[in-house]
């Protein structure tokens, strides 16, 4: 008899919990496999899904011959060079409206840098025009949830510097940037450092086997 009343209590356990579980907000995906996409692109896409998704991208393999700087000027087609990854570069406003609520600067003609290997995109990364990191922290939060890490500045504790997300191999870094000349050339006519807020998606794994062997 007590044996009975022991299983009625663990399968009323049973429907309770599963009741439990089907009230629960059901996310497309969870947070885990968020920090693995920026917008509609997603790490280990192929160049192909890239490009469909963004038509105005300019894609292509980079040389080192004239410049270190990766812009679209720059990128050449080589397909015979399997040792060099493929770059792409979108600068299309309207297409960078849609990846990002807060303005893209566009630096070197490459706003938002894509690169990949032969297992697909393992690196997304691009600079945002605001000033302060504390600006975007709360949409970043809202799509890919609390972050793992947040540091702020030692000599004012309310001026956030960085943020972070890490799952295995993937890492999506939000960080206080300074562009500007270099303060030791003592140009006289140097423009002041100008900060910006920077974000970089990668993944570990597939950065240390580039070549996909």
């Amino acid at each position: 008899m007590t044996r009975i009343k022991t299983l009625e209590v663990t399968d009323q356990l049973f429907v309770v919990a599963m009741a439990v579980l089907l009230l629960l907000p059901h996310w497309p995906d969870s947070y885990a496999e968020r920090i693995r996409r920026i917008g509609k692109d997603k790490l280990g896409e192929t160049v192909k899904q890239f490009q469909i998704h963004h038509p105005k991208a300019i894609c292509g393999k980079f040389t080192f011959v004239y410049t270190m700087e990766i812009n679209a000027k720059n990128l050449v087609r080589a397909e015979d060079r399997d040792d060099l990854d493929t770059n792409c570069c979108l600068n299309d406003k309207d297409s960078l409206n849609e990846i990002s609520p807060f303005p893209i600067l566009n630096l070197h003609a490459c706003a938002f840098h894509a690169v990949f290997c032969k297992r697909g995109l393992y690196r997304l990364n691009y600079m945002l025009d605001v000033r302060s990191v504390n600006t975007v922290l709360s949409t970043f939060k809202e799509f890919y949830g609390p972050p793992d890490r947040t540091f702020s500045d030692p000599a004012d504790p309310s001026k956030l510097v960085f943020f972070d997300w890490f799952r295995g191999g993937t890492s999506l870094e939000v960080k206080l940037s300074q562009l500007g000349n270099d303060e030791e050339s003592k140009n006289p006519s140097a423009e002041p450092w100008l900060e910006t807020v920077s974000v970089s998606l990668w993944d570990g794994d597939l950065i240390i086997d580039r070549r996909g062997k």
